[in-house]
C-alpha cells in the first residue's frame, strides 16, 4: 500500500510535521491544520505551528493547502515482501516471521521522523490499498475513466462523487493490473491478471474551492 510517483509534478511540496497517532498507508489526501500537538523543537518553536492530517479539515475555506501524502508498507521502498515490524526494527520479507528471510529497513518516516512528504502538484499517480479501496461511497477500484475523485473527510481515502463535499482532488485514469515478482506477468503465466494500483490525475489541490 503507497503512493507511486508515475508522472507527478517536479517536487513535493515539503515534509511537514504529521499529527500525533495517524497511521498512514500511502496515497490519502492530507490537508494543513493548526491545533495543540506534540512536535520536535524545529516544527513547534520555529515554523508555524501547524501540521498535516488525513482528511478535509477546511470545509469552510475558499482555499486549502493539501496534497497526497507518500508513505507507505507493502511495495515501498523495497523490492519484495512488506514492511515487518515496528518503529525503528522493520524489516522486509515474505510472511510476518523474522525467520523467512528478512532484511532490515529503517522505519516509514511517519514512525521514524514524525512527518510527512506531501505532493500538491498536477501529475500522474498510482494509489493502492485502503486509499484506493476503502472509501465508503465508490472506491477507486468501482470508477470509470475520468470519473471525479474526491477525498473523504475524515480519512483522506479517495473515491468518487459524493465521498466529500467539495474535495474533488482528480479525475480516475484506470487500473493498472498484473503485478508480479518475475519477469513473466501472471496473465502470460496463466493466471488472473491482478491489480497492482489505481492511476489518478490529481488537479492543483492547493487551488481547489469549496
Amino acid at each position: 500500500m503507497a503512493l507511486k510517483l508515475l508522472q507527478p509534478g517536479l517536487q513535493p511540496a515539503g515534509q511537514f510535521d504529521l499529527k500525533d497517532g495517524v497511521t498512514l498507508y500511502g496515497g490519502e489526501y492530507v490537508e494543513l491544520t493548526g491545533s495543540s500537538d506534540y512536535a520536535a523543537s524545529d516544527v513547534s518553536a520555529v515554523g508555524p505551528a501547524t501540521y498535516m492530517q488525513a482528511g478535509i479539515r477546511s470545509l469552510a475555506a475558499s482555499v486549502k493547502f493539501g496534497g497526497l501524502a507518500d508513505e507507505g508498507t507493502t511495495g515501498y521502498g523495497t523490492s519484495f515482501g512488506s514492511i515487518i515490524g515496528a518503529t525503528v526494527g522493520q524489516g522486509t520479507g515474505f510472511g510476518t516471521l523474522s525467520t523467512t528471510g528478512v532484511v532490515v529497513v529503517g522505519p516509514q518516516t511517519s514512525t521514524g521522523s514524525g512527518k510527512v512528504t506531501v505532493w500538491h502538484s498536477p501529475g500522474l499517480y498510482g494509489v493502492s490499498g485502503a486509499p484506493a479501496t476503502a472509501a465508503a461511497v465508490a472506491p477507486l477500484s468501482g470508477l470509470a475513466v475520468n470519473a471525479i475523485v474526491e477525498a473523504e473527510t475524515v480519512t483522506g481515502y479517495l473515491g468518487g462523487a459524493g465521498t466529500g463535499a467539495g474535495s474533488t482532488v482528480g479525475v480516475t485514469v484506470g487500473a493498472v493490473k498484473d503485478t508480479s515478482l518475475v519477469s513473466t506477468t501472471a496473465a502470460a503465466a496463466g493466471e488472473s491478471a491482478q491489480t497492482e494500483y489505481y492511476a489518478i490525475y490529481m488537479t492543483a489541490i492547493n487551488g481547489v474551492s469549496v
